[in-house]
This record gives C-alpha cells, sequence and structure tokens, in this order.
C-alpha cells in the first residue's frame, strides 16, 4: 500500500485528520482491511497521537473502519449483500433526484467537466482518474439538489461504491463505462428530466448486470 505524504496546520486536527482519511479511503489509497495505526498516522501528519485517535473514533461511528480485537482500527470490509444494498440506494437517491428537475442552475456544466476528465482519462487509460471524474458526475446529481440530507446520505454509500469501482473500473473498457454517461447529461440539457432518470437507470442496469455476472474475483467478504 502506497500513502502519499500530507501536511496539515493547526486548526481543527481531528476533523482535518479525519478528512483526509475518509479521502484516503474513498479513492481507494486505503483498501478494506488494511489497518489505520495511530502512531504511524500521526508521525506522518506532524502532530500527536490525540487527534488521529479522535479522528478514528469518528470514522468508526461514520462505519468508515471497525474495530478488530487483537488487532486494532481497519479500513471496513463489507460483504455482498451490504454492497448491492448500497449500490440500490445510491442508485435511488440520483434517479430521484433527476426526476424532481429542481436542479440549481450550474449542473449541466459541471456534468460536461467530468464528462471531459472522463474522456482525458480514457485517452491515457487512467483508471483512477476516470474513477475521480466518475465519481465526480454522480456527486453533482445530488449536490446540484441542495438538499443536505440527500448529500449526506449519498455520502454515506461512498466506501461501498469504492468497491464497486474498484472491481468495475478495473474490468470493463474504460471507453464502454465513459459511453454511459452523455445521454443522461444530453437529456439534462433539454430539460428532459424524466428520460435523463431513464438513462440513468440504464447506466445502473449495465454495471449492476456485470458486478452480478462477472467471472472476475470479487474482493469481498462472505461473511
Amino acid at each position: 500500500m502506497i500513502v502519499s505524504k500530507t501536511k496539515i496546520n493547526r486548526k481543527s486536527l481531528k476533523d482535518q485528520i479525519k478528512d483526509i482519511l475518509i479521502k484516503r479511503i474513498v479513492e481507494g489509497e486505503l483498501v478494506q482491511g488494511d489497518r489505520l495505526k495511530e502512531l504511524k498516522i500521526a508521525q506522518e501528519l506532524g502532530t500527536s497521537q490525540a487527534p488521529v485517535r479522535e479522528a478514528i473514533r469518528c470514522l468508526e461511528t461514520l462505519g468508515y473502519i471497525e474495530h478488530i480485537p487483537h488487532v486494532g482500527a481497519a479500513v471496513r470490509t463489507f460483504n455482498r449483500d451490504e454492497i448491492e444494498e448500497a449500490y440500490q440506494l445510491r442508485e435511488a437517491l440520483e434517479v430521484y433526484a433527476l426526476e424532481r428537475g429542481n436542479q440549481r442552475d450550474g449542473l449541466s456544466q459541471e456534468l460536461e467537466e467530468a464528462l471531459s476528465q472522463m474522456e482525458q482519462a480514457v485517452k491515457e487509460n487512467d483508471v483512477r482518474l476516470f474513477s475521480e471524474a466518475d465519481n465526480r458526475f454522480h456527486r453533482a446529481i445530488i449536490e446540484y439538489q441542495d438538499n443536505k440530507t440527500m448529500m449526506s446520505m449519498w455520502e454515506s454509500l461512498q466506501m461501498q461504491q469504492q468497491v464497486v469501482a474498484s472491481v468495475v473500473d478495473a474490468s470493463i473498457p474504460l471507453e464502454e463505462l465513459y459511453k454511459l454517461h452523455p445521454a443522461i447529461v444530453k437529456s439534462l440539457e433539454t430539460n428532459q428530466f424524466q428520460v435523463a432518470a431513464l438513462n440513468l437507470k440504464a447506466h445502473y442496469r449495465h454495471v449492476e448486470d456485470f458486478w452480478y455476472h462477472s467471472a472476475e474475483p470479487i474482493p469481498l467478504s462472505s461473511d
């Protein structure tokens, strides 16, 4: 596991450390089962162990990590049912957001920029960049609703989504994944919100079919 060096300032140490660790988990820098060692994190970030310990407790409360007896804190491992349920809930949130047709100005532009980022990732065959762009695309659908509760629910599903992405993005050609997105944007630009929602559902069905039927080993706990 390669962990990038990150320095922080002295304001809200616990929250900064929490955000740094969440970012690493969501982006796949820390994966299921990875241990979070207080001393190592504190040394890397140039702080004491106390705020690191507090941040880890927060992450445990939020469901990002779990405490394993005789091992310590580790990135939470999900079973297949938990992943599938979270994926279905994320789809439902995004479809509902599009069907409402209540997006604030700027959504189409944000989605277009995410598409451009995906295109660049396809050209460079950069799986990580594509994953970041894809996450940006789907986040915007919720973010531009200005609904804090929906946003909070969507963000709580990020870890499970990262597990799906780690399998799908590495197994389906990036160009094929990219092609699932433009129709959604085109529908929104002409205010065809129901059509956009249908296109989004088709996107999820395509990925879901691969997820269910892939012969590739899926790194999930079966417990």
